[in-house]
């Protein structure tokens, strides 16, 4: 359970060991937020850093997109226009060679009677059979352009398509680190202001240490007004759900020192007086909850004071003498606690010490 501040006028009741020991606990946890804000800061500029050579690879992709684009539109005119041509021309192929065959006959008949000498009718047929060879062969030719013009559409349209990916992807990735810049910036805030509000905890610690040890010194005499003999009561039977000593806190998950007991027992369950003595404090004690405070004189010779913590109700007033098993307040689960139970601590001036030593 974490010490916290009483007001001014129940600081008496504060024990200067619990407050050096919160005091120390506040500079571990300063000095960890501090190292954890380092940490965050060097990730974020990491991903600030990142995500500019991801803002520079989109730029890059995109300017190679743009370039693409240009080369496709490029491609696809001449394509178009590599088919068309090359359709034109097969049209005047087929409608010279249809013609050619059409009129072999008379063809025929024209070489035979025009033609002055044999020579000149298989010179006129050779040079026939050569515009159709001819012919084929600028088909061929413009039909194999055509093809590689097609092929290279398709492969610069499978690069369109790839780099439409990779900027896609390439977004995704700015999201993602933009996202982590975000969190980023939010927990380095959040441990700025949790570094700053333990670091105002620590100056009030020392304030409230010093102001403490001179009232103790002060005002604080053990009671006359009881006589307390024999050994303690245990104020709730049930399970020790937490011992004295130094432990990992429930709620802050920090290494701290446990200056009592924890009993557990069911909310409303009544709290009796280990011994008798006088109240000394009653009322909220910040994480304690709901607290009494007994004095129970010089026992052993030694000025000891009992506490009951995170109560649901009180049953008794300041300055009331108790006696032993005397019902001073119910269970509950008032100031830090993660359920109902009873925290009991034994102090000898004003020293918390183990209640195992003293319970029977």
């Amino acid at each position: 359970m974490s010490m916290v501040f009483p007001s001014k006028a129940n600081a008496v009741y504060t024990n200067p060991t619990t407050l050096e020991q919160k005091k120390r606990e506040t500079k571990a946890k300063i000095k960890e937020l501090k190292k954890r804000e380092k940490l965050e800061i060097n990730r974020l500029y990491k991903n600030q850093g990142q995500l500019e050579i991801e803002h520079q690879n989109l730029n890059s992709s995109k300017e190679q997109l743009s370039s693409t684009k240009i080369k496709l539109n490029d491609l696809q005119t001449n394509c178009n226009e590599a088919f068309y041509n090359y359709r034109q021309m097969e049209d005047k192929a087929a409608e010279r060679i249809r013609i050619l065959y059409k009129g072999t006959y008379l063809n025929a008949l024209h070489l035979l009677f025009e033609s002055k000498s044999i020579n000149d009718i298989l010179d006129n047929i050779y040079y026939q059979q050569l515009i159709i060879k001819k012919d084929k062969e600028v088909l061929t030719e413009m039909k194999r352009r055509a093809d590689r013009l097609a092929a290279l559409r398709a492969a610069v349209e499978q690069e369109k398509r790839n780099l439409v990916s990779t900027i896609s992807y390439i977004n995704m990735k700015k999201r993602r680190i933009q996202d982590s810049i975000e969190e980023s910036q939010y927990l380095i805030n959040k441990l700025q202001t949790d570094r700053k509000t333990y670091e105002r905890a620590e100056k009030e610690l020392e304030k409230q240490s010093q102001q403490v040890s001179a009232m103790i010194q002060k005002n604080v005499k053990p009671s006359t007004d009881v006589h307390t003999s024999g050994g303690f009561l245990w104020p709730v039977t049930g399970t020790i759900t937490s011992p004295f000593g130094w432990r990992v806190h429930p709620i802050f998950k920090s290494r701290t020192f446990h200056s009592g007991l924890d009993i557990a027992r069911p909310s409303g369950t009544p709290i009796k007086s280990a011994n008798s003595g006088k109240v000394v404090y009653v009322g909220w004690y910040g994480g304690y909850g709901k607290v009494v405070i007994l004095d129970h004189g010089r026992y052993n010779n030694v000025p000891t004071t009992t506490l009951y913590a995170h109560m649901s109700r009180t049953a008794v007033q300041k300055g009331q003498i108790v006696g032993k098993g005397q019902v001073i307040g119910y269970v509950g689960s008032t100031g830090y606690s993660t359920g109902p139970h009873c925290h009991f601590e034994v102090r000898l001036n004003g020293k918390p010490t183990n209640p195992l030593n003293y319970l029977k």
